[in-house]
């Protein structure tokens, strides 16, 4: 028959065995909150980069319709100036392209935006 100090000790080690895991568990708990941190911190910045390279491809393509812009100007300019030399020659001017709608890299930008929506080729979102 076991002793009060035998049921005692068992009992201490048992309450021991408890704390032990308790401990153990706190600091898996800990570990795991820990690697999702640093799970949810990665997908931010792998996030954060693919924004930072659409928005530089946004700018790349508006520095190319600038000069899209730059070069349909100069050759409506020319077309137009060719256009005027026809009578010249015995001939008749033809239908001139319309020039670009606007003063501005903006304005042309916003009135073909404006143009592509009333198509349907684009929406607003």
């Amino acid at each position: 028959m076991k002793t009060q100090p035998d049921y005692d000790a068992l009992y201490q080690a048992l309450v021991d065995i408890r704390q032990n895991l308790n401990e153990k568990l706190n600091l898996l708990d800990e570990q795991i909150r820990h690697a999702q941190l640093e799970c949810q911190e990665n997908a931010f910045q792998q996030q954060k980069g693919a924004l930072a390279e659409c928005q530089d491809g946004i700018d790349q393509q508006l520095i190319k319709l600038a000069v899209y812009v730059e070069e349909y100007r100069r050759l409506h300019g020319s077309l137009r100036s060719l256009n005027a030399s026809i009578p010249q020659s015995g001939g008749t001017p033809q239908v001139m392209p319309e020039p670009l709608a606007g003063d501005t890299l903006l304005e042309i930008l916003a009135a073909r935006l404006d143009y592509l929506k009333s198509q349907g080729q684009i929406t607003d979102r």
